[in-house]
């Protein structure tokens, strides 16, 4: 039996973005996952930087407390100006560490870049556990990011990628449990030297409850409060960040040919650019303005009621560079939605061609259009092959993957390891 006098597992969930203010695949996941373990018993403090405009310092969010410090606004793609903020992000979250060492049990980081260069050696040294949680397969190989190289110039940026890479891979190795949200990511930690028995693969939940499909009727509702067309035009979706790696100005690129052939299409994109370093909402609205496509594409701003929109479509379509367990991904699955998206990430592991979704190459114009060709051959089965999405992302949902992070946690304060959460 349990002792009712002991203290609940304290958790510390450590991001760099956090659900609310920013609405992202790893902003979100993050938010769902500390509210499903504070819902398992577990306590849950969540540090991560604060935003522009600046939110509260410190808030509670359905029990769980968010502490947010500085430095404010983004820093990916600064370069050398980005160094001080994030050596001072840095410093304020060791210190933070140090000071409350005796308030928590469990340090899970979310993110492979920086922070686990001085959250890992730190939490040894306090001989607290770690977990590390990779969000994607090109952070593992983007320790700086592209842009900054650039700006760094070549050689110094070279020089301080090897460094920091052979830090990193260093800390990756002595995590206490390394989660991979994918089999991409868990093939690369293994190639990175890490442990198979510290490899938790662990893959992004989604809320089956709310990313549901609808009746007819229900779908012709949201349309009409949408301000959506209900003609029998085909409702294709993209929803997400305007940034250049989410392939959007490629999208654009493919749609007049698209169009040309089937003028019956409708577009619709929903989501902001404005806190990417890779922003290309304006460049994105000027292109479709060039193209004369106003009327048949249209732009909706960023939303937390995103599952109106996959609910209200009939495709779906991510033609993303990369990604880890796309968040996106699986809600438009759940949404038994018919999806269009490249072959990254988790994507190959969740779509079988055809069956329950249609999987085509990044950075390949033509490859959109022969994929949108491919689906709109079978629209008469779109029903039959969202069925089958559902279905293929019933494993995923989010009750059954926070459970497992409470059972990860808890086992490796009793010692039994990551492994026993298999």
């Amino acid at each position: 039996m349990q002792d009712s006098t002991r203290r609940a597992p304290v958790v510390y969930w450590l991001t760099e973005a956090f659900f609310p203010p920013l609405v992202g695949g790893q902003e979100l996941i993050a938010s769902y996952l500390a509210q499903g373990l504070y819902a398992r018993g577990l306590q849950v403090q969540v540090i991560t930087r604060q935003t522009l405009p600046a939110s509260p310092a410190r808030e509670n969010i359905q029990g769980v407390a968010v502490r947010r410090i500085n430095p404010p606004g983004m820093l990916k793609g600064k370069g050398f100006g980005a160094i001080l903020p994030v050596l001072g992000f840095m410093v304020r979250l060791a210190w933070m560490l140090i000071k409350d060492a005796a308030r928590y049990d469990v340090v899970v980081v979310s993110g492979a870049k920086i922070m686990p260069l001085v959250v890992i050696p730190l939490c040894a040294l306090l001989r607290k556990k770690c977990v590390l949680r990779v969000e994607s397969y090109f952070e593992l190989h983007e320790t700086i990011s592209t842009e900054s190289m650039r700006t760094m110039g070549s050689r110094r940026g070279r020089f301080l990628f090897s460094l920091l890479e052979s830090a990193r891979n260093r800390a990756l190795r002595n995590a206490h449990a390394v989660i991979a949200i994918s089999a991409q990511i868990n093939a690369e930690l293994l190639k990175r030297g890490v442990a198979p028995a510290k490899i938790v693969p662990l893959p992004n939940g989604v809320s089956l409850r709310k990313f549901r499909p609808v009746t007819a009727a229900e779908r012709s509702a949201l349309r009409a409060r949408l301000s959506l067309p209900d003609d029998g035009r085909p409702i294709v979706l993209y929803a997400g960040r305007m940034a250049r790696a989410k392939g959007v100005p490629l999208l654009i690129e493919a749609w007049p040919t698209l169009f040309a052939n089937h003028p019956e299409l409708y577009l619709v994109l929903v989501g902001s650019g404005n806190r990417s370093f890779d922003d290309c909402e304006a460049q994105v609205k000027e292109r479709v303005k060039q193209l004369g496509l106003e009327r048949d594409i249209a732009f909706f701003p960023e939303t937390e009621a995103v599952v109106e929109y996959l609910q209200a479509a009939d495709l779906w379509v991510f033609p993303t560079e990369y990604e880890g367990f796309s968040l996106a991904l699986a809600e438009a699955m759940g949404c038994a939605l018919t999806v269009l998206a490249t072959s990254v990430g988790a994507a190959p592991q969740l779509i079988q061609q055809g069956r329950n979704g249609f999987l085509f190459p990044p950075l390949d114009t033509q490859a959109v259009i022969d994929v949108f060709e491919a689906a709109l051959k079978v629209r008469d089965q779109w029903p039959a092959i969202g069925a089958a999405a559902r279905e293929a992302v019933s494993q995923y949902d989010l009750d059954l993957i926070a459970t497992r992070y409470a059972e990860l946690c808890r086992s490796l304060l009793d010692g039994r390891g990551p492994g026993s959460n298999r």
